[in-house]
C-alpha cells in the first residue's frame, strides 16, 4: 500500500514514518507539509492512502480532502489530528 504523509509539522511526520516502518506491505511514497503540496504529491505520486492532518496553515486537511475527492480514482484519507473539534467535519467529507 502506497502511503503519503501530510503534515506541517516535520516532527509528526517522522513520527508516522518511525510507526509504520515495521507494517508488513506499506510503502511511505512521500510526504508534504502543506495542502498545496498534498495535491501535488498525490498527482505526482499516486498514493493509495494519505495520512492527512487537518489543521495545517493555508490550505487545511479538510480543503483537500474535498479536492481529493473530486478525483476519479481518489486516495483513501485517514486523518490524523490531535483537536478533536474537527472530528464531525471530518466524517463529513
Amino acid at each position: 500500500m502506497k502511503v503519503l504523509l501530510v503534515d506541517d509539522e516535520k516532527l509528526a511526520r517522522e513520527r508516522l514514518r518511525r510507526l509504520l516502518t515495521d507494517v508488513a506491505n506499506v510503502e511511505i511514497v512521500g510526504e508534504a507539509g502543506n495542502g498545496v503540496q498534498a495535491l501535488e504529491a498525490v498527482a505526482a505520486l499516486q498514493p493509495e492512502v494519505l495520512l492527512l492532518d487537518i489543521r495545517m496553515p493555508g490550505m487545511d486537511g479538510l480543503e483537500v480532502a474535498r479536492h481529493l475527492a473530486a478525483l476519479s480514482e481518489a486516495p483513501a484519507v485517514i486523518f490524523c489530528t490531535a483537536y478533536e473539534e474537527h472530528a464531525l467535519a471530518a466524517f463529513d467529507v
